[in-house]
């Protein structure tokens, strides 16, 4: 299992993780988001590992049973054998249920959000079953013989049992209390002394451990967390400088290198595929004179509303706008004849002039207006895509020529019509 990011990155987010690893706190939480998302990272890696590693919990089990059992009948006294077998039995199958009930719970993924709940109750069962089987005992040799299984348990407990801290000391402690009152009220073998050393000194020993684990673990959390966002934010700036490569900073259209890249795409899709591939070249009309007359700021607005407008008359994913050079502009439009081009010419024609934008200084219109250049062919023979833009440019100063505001079109041989679009 992979855990997802904590959020998406930014420089108080890695700050943030940077003040916590310079924290020299023997005991440190961690705010409530990173916190969450740090249990659920152990309870995760402790699932996983519950479900690949049963055969290894299971081959335990069975050799930890068969050599308790080779001990009870080597060891015994022969007048408590008997005795020393049914307490043997009863706690191998009561352990052999916990274990069970260990490697079955984590495969219900129904079950996760318990996992913390479940896994204590279990380890608490644990501990307890063993301590009280330990004093359940007729022989004195297996009353303390078998406390070294109770240490191993409690050990198993706090480092391996993906538990943190607390959670495994209240289990743990727990157990041992538990176990502490079952053995008085059943009157079953006890010495405080021998009970102290495996039971209190392993649960101290087993704190420790548990410390020492759950604050390295929360230590390479954070680091994996670190460079996870570092390699996030590095992400994000390379697709940033990427997305600023093809972009025209001023209209967010695309630059010239895009449009030659993509240009060159769709001229080559245009030939395998024998259809149409159209240009529209767009040029803002005496716009030397408005920067002159109404200044560079609103020049660059008017720059960015042109963009803008031509942007919003494209409908279909592959068609492109971009900003060629200065006021000159281009339409990319694949798949579409001369016909089909011209009325996309209109179209923009008209958003532009809908803008309004006053032009003091032009000599056509109140406002801003363009002159266009279009055409439109299917890449045959020793057709090349710069021969297409160089008939639309050619178009684009005939439109000049001919008085501006206008459209002037590129018939498929070459030749730029010489009647011009005119535009209201």
């Amino acid at each position: 299992m992979t855990i997802p990011s904590l959020r998406d990155t930014t420089d108080a987010d890695i700050k943030e993780i940077q003040q916590l690893l310079e924290d020299d706190r023997p005991f440190v939480r961690f705010p409530p988001a990173i916190e969450s998302a740090f249990h659920l990272h152990l309870q995760n890696r402790a699932i996983e590992l519950l479900n690949h590693s049963w055969w290894a919990i299971v081959g335990f089990y069975i050799f930890i049973g068969i050599l308790t059992w080779s001990q009870v009948q080597a060891y015994s006294n022969p007048v408590l054998l008997e005795q020393n077998e049914k307490v043997w039995w009863v706690i191998y199958l009561m352990e052999g249920a916990i274990v069970a009930a260990l490697l079955s719970l984590p495969r219900i993924p129904q079950l996760d959000k318990w996992y913390r709940n479940y896994v204590s109750l279990i380890a608490l069962t644990a501990v307890a079953t063993i301590t009280v089987g330990t004093s359940a005992f007729p022989d004195p040799f297996f009353n303390q013989h078998s406390s070294y299984v109770v240490i191993l348990v409690i050990a198993i407990t706090y480092g391996i049992g993906g538990l943190l801290l607390v959670p495994a000391v209240i289990a743990c402690v727990g157990a041992a209390l538990i176990s502490f009152v079952v053995i008085h009220l059943l009157g079953l073998w006890y010495n405080w002394g021998h009970f102290s050393q495996y039971v209190v000194l392993a649960n101290a020993v087993g704190m420790l451990l548990c410390y020492m684990l759950e604050h390295r673990d929360r230590i390479m959390f954070l680091q994996s967390e670190m460079l996870g966002l570092e390699k996030l934010k590095l992400n994000k700036l390379s697709q940033e400088l990427n997305r600023l490569s093809r972009e025209d900073a001023l209209t967010g259209l695309a630059n010239r290198r895009h449009f030659n890249e993509v240009f060159q795409q769709e001229w080559d899709r245009a030939r395998r595929d024998s259809r149409d591939v159209a240009l529209i070249f767009v040029d803002v009309d005496h716009f030397k004179p408005f920067n002159d007359s109404h200044g560079h700021a609103e020049g660059d607005r008017a720059l960015a509303l042109v963009g803008k407008a031509l942007k919003s008359v494209l409908r279909r994913p592959g068609d492109m706008a971009a900003r060629y050079g200065g006021e000159e502009f281009v339409l990319l439009l694949p798949s579409t004849s001369l016909d089909g081009a011209r009325e996309v010419a209109l179209h923009v024609a008209r958003s532009i002039s809908a803008l309004k934008i006053a032009h003091a200084a032009s000599s056509v219109a109140s406002h801003v207006t363009v002159s266009m250049g279009v055409a439109s062919m299917v890449p045959r023979g020793d057709l090349r895509g710069p021969m297409l833009l160089a008939r639309v440019d050619e178009a684009v100063y005939a439109a000049k020529h001919a008085g501006r505001n206008c459209i002037m079109l590129v018939h498929p041989d070459g030749t730029v019509d010489t009647s011009p679009v005119r535009l209201p």
